[in-house]
């Protein structure tokens, strides 16, 4: 841990994930969370904050007295106390976007990202004090840097893309550790697009389910047919934990036994599932006490 002892707790979607803004855009009824400024899909940490409150308590099995002093005392202000009281000890980010599942002609999907993405990641590992050294190069619109057994063209979702080179080494390492370590897969499915290309995907990319309420009859109710937008399964994010006091080796233990964690909607009918990982993970233990390496 860093002398702040902030911590980068990466997760993959386990499901489809909806964290909602409760209101219609045009024709869609239930659009995701987007930052203004660049429409990546986020999830704002005070849902965040919430789903681990309850995960603390659900999965992890901590008491109540440890879930008031890591994520404020119910009912007790924030100006009570000097002015933290209420708070809680756990300071926690948004969910950022870092890899998108995209729907490819010649595989099952890739993970897609761009230098924005990457480079906000490198600003949060630095502010972390978490090392993620990284080489960011832009591969220019209309192209992008992937595994060269993809041919000249890729096709993703109606849109092709030139093959511009292989994505650098320095990429494939920092984000190894995001995926499981499994380098292979992420080779084959790792696509970097340019920020401009990568954002029409965040835009018009995500899935869209159709939803409905039905009667005793099983004929929907009038008025009770929606378009709801979520996240895809194996969406990558990640979120920046850091401390007022001894907080972050408590969630960061607790993680390591309750790795799952329910955010968004749509609980009951099994959405809203991420598995959790600390970035980058601790050295395996050796058989001596030690770690290896």
């Amino acid at each position: 841990m860093s002398k702040n002892n902030n911590a980068i707790i990466t997760m993959i979607a386990e499901t489809h994930i909806h964290s909602g803004v409760g209101q219609s855009t045009g024709a869609l009824d239930l659009p995701v969370a987007r930052e203004r400024t660049t429409h990546y899909p986020f999830i704002p940490g005070s849902g965040v904050k919430g789903a681990f409150r309850v995960w603390a308590k659900e999965q992890a099995g901590m008491n109540d007295k440890d879930i008031g002093t890591l994520f404020g005392k119910e009912g007790q202000a924030d100006s009570d106390a000097g002015g933290v009281g209420g708070a809680g000890n756990l300071l926690c980010s948004d969910a950022r976007l870092l890899l998108l599942p995209v729907r490819c002609l010649s595989d099952a999907y890739k993970w897609v990202t761009c230098p924005a993405l990457l480079k906000r990641f490198a600003r949060d590992c630095k502010r972390a004090e978490v090392p993620c050294p990284m080489t960011i190069p832009d591969p220019g619109d209309k192209k992008y840097f992937g595994h060269d057994n993809q041919g000249d063209w890729l096709g993703l979702e109606e849109r092709e893309f030139k093959y511009k080179g292989g994505v650098d080494d320095t990429i494939i390492q920092a984000i190894k550790p995001v995926v499981g370590g499994d380098e292979v897969n992420l080779k084959n499915r790792l696509v970097i697009l340019s920020n401009k290309d990568f954002t029409w995907f965040a835009r018009y990319a995500l899935p869209i389910m159709a939803r409905n309420k039905l009667d005793e009859n099983k004929i929907v109710v009038g008025g009770a047919l929606w378009y709801e937008e979520s996240l895809a399964p194996d969406t990558v994010m990640y979120v920046l934990f850091g401390e007022r006091e001894s907080a972050v080796d408590t969630i960061i233990k607790a993680i390591e036994t309750a790795p799952y964690v329910q955010i968004g909607g749509n609980e009951t009918i099994g959405q809203g599932w991420f598995k959790m990982r600390k970035y980058p993970a601790p050295p395996p233990a050796s058989k001596d006490g030690g770690t290896d390496g």
